[in-house]
């Protein structure tokens, strides 16, 4: 699933669990973008933000974990703290094309469901 708002653009994929898109990690990360967006200025160039959070309304307990930066959010479900990995990012900056390192990666575990969000201006190529 794929939706812009807010000045991002979201791609969702399918949760392995529910067998649709994750609309609760999708909600979390539209909030974390919302307050990205309000930092705006006083976030520096190379800030960046990791973090791990419950998610409520999820019929099974779902913890996620997420990455942000002034351009780009990512959400991965149904992981733990321990299971961070630069190479989720570059999975799924892979898997869902919103650009990042190409270089091919296979994060294990794999998280359930993966959110990913870029800036109208990292989309269209205007860093």
């Amino acid at each position: 699933m794929i939706v812009t708002k807010n000045g991002r653009t979201y791609s969702c994929t399918l949760c392995r669990h529910r067998g649709e898109p994750c609309r609760e990690g999708l909600a979390v990360l539209d909030h974390l973008g919302r307050s990205v967006t309000t930092a705006g200025a006083l976030l520096q160039p190379g800030f960046e933000m990791q973090g791990c959070v419950r998610l409520s309304g999820c019929d099974r307990a779902c913890t996620a974990l997420f990455r942000l930066t002034p351009d780009r959010l990512h959400l991965f479900c149904d992981m733990e703290p321990s299971d961070w990995s630069p190479d989720l990012v570059d999975m799924a900056d892979l898997l869902l094309g919103a650009g990042g390192s190409g270089r091919p990666a296979r994060a294990r575990p794999e998280p359930a469901a993966m959110v990913v969000a870029q800036s109208a201006r990292s989309a269209a190529g205007l860093h």
